[in-house]
C-alpha cells in the first residue's frame, strides 16, 4: 500500500484496505458486489508488496485473505447477493431522515468548532480523515445532533468510473467517519484511541459523481461495550437514496499503540 493511503502514521488505512479487499473480491464474482465482510488482524504494511488467496465458496460468495509473509493481515469474504441486513429498519430510517438539515442543525455544522484530539492531531495524515492529507479525502464529520454526525461530500473526478463513484473510494469513505464524536460524545476518554477491528459494507447503488448536489455521510455510534465500539453509518444522495451502508468495530487501544510507536 502507498505511503498517502496510511492510516497511522505507520501502517495502512482499514478503509483503503476494506476498498482493494472489495475489489479483489468482486473480479472473482460473477455477478456484481452486494456485500463484504472484513477483519483486520494486524497493522497493514506500507510500501510493501502482499499476497493474497481467493477461495469459492459457493455460487455468490468467495472468501479472501490478505498476508505478509507468514502473516494474515485481512480475512474475510465478498458477495453478490446481500448474506444479512446490515442495520435495522429503525437505524436506516434515521439516518436517511437526516440527510437533509433542519435549520437549527444546519447551525450546529456551521458554528462547530473542532477542538484538536487524538483523531485530528494523531491521525492527521490519515487518507480518509486526516486535515492534513494533500492526497487524501479529508472527510470530517461534525455534530447536527447529540447521537448523529454528518458531511457532504463532493468527490472529485479522479474517483470516477463510468460516471459514478468506483467502490475503493465508496467503500473506504465509510471508515475513519464511522468513528467520527468518539471523543466528543464521551465514548472515548480523552486517554484511549481505537483502530478498525471489523468492517461489513452492503452495495446498493452507485452514487452518481457529478452531481452538483453531492453526496452525505451520516454515522451513529451505536454503543460501547469493554474495549469495543460498534458503529453504522451510511452514504447516502441528497434526496435520501442509499449507496452505501457501514458497520463497523472499533477496538480502544492506548494512543501509543494507535499510532504505532
Amino acid at each position: 500500500m502507498p505511503q498517502h493511503f496510511r492510516g497511522p502514521p505507520t501502517s495502512g488505512n482499514g478503509g483503503v484496505a476494506a476498498g482493494l479487499f472489495a475489489c479483489l473480491g468482486a473480479n472473482a464474482l460473477t455477478n456484481e458486489l452486494a456485500q463484504l465482510r472484513i477483519r483486520l488482524h494486524s497493522p497493514i504494511p506500507l510500501t510493501t508488496n502482499l499476497d493474497f488467496q481467493i477461495e469459492r465458496a459457493n455460487d455468490s460468495k468467495v472468501a479472501v485473505s490478505v498476508c505478509h509473509k507468514e502473516d494474515q493481515i485481512l480475512s474475510g469474504w465478498t458477495s453478490s447477493v446481500i448474506e444479512e441486513p446490515l442495520m435495522a429498519e429503525e437505524t436506516l430510517s434515521e439516518l436517511q431522515n437526516n440527510v437533509v438539515l433542519s435549520s437549527e442543525q444546519q447551525a450546529r455544522f456551521d458554528q462547530y468548532v473542532e477542538l484538536p484530539n487524538p483523531s485530528s492531531v494523531d491521525f492527521a495524515e490519515c487518507f480518509v480523515c486526516g486535515p492534513k492529507a494533500e492526497l487524501g479525502l479529508r472527510l470530517r464529520l461534525r455534530p447536527i445532533t447529540k447521537e448523529l454526525f454528518w458531511t457532504d461530500w463532493y468527490p472529485d473526478d479522479r474517483w470516477e468510473d463510468g460516471g459514478f463513484l468506483a467502490t475503493l473510494p465508496a467503500v473506504a469513505a465509510l471508515d475513519c467517519t464511522s468513528a467520527a464524536g468518539f471523543h466528543l460524545n464521551a465514548v472515548l476518554r480523552e486517554n484511549e484511541s481505537c483502530l478498525l477491528g471489523t468492517y461489513d459494507a452492503q452495495l446498493l447503488s452507485a452514487a452518481p459523481i457529478n452531481n452538483s448536489e453531492g453526496l452525505r455521510i451520516i454515522s451513529r455510534t451505536r454503543k460501547r461495550e469493554g474495549r469495543k465500539i460498534f458503529t453504522d453509518i451510511g452514504l447516502f444522495g441528497p434526496n435520501g437514496t442509499t449507496h452505501v451502508l457501514g458497520k463497523a468495530t472499533w477496538i480502544v487501544v492506548s494512543p501509543e499503540v494507535a499510532k504505532g510507536s
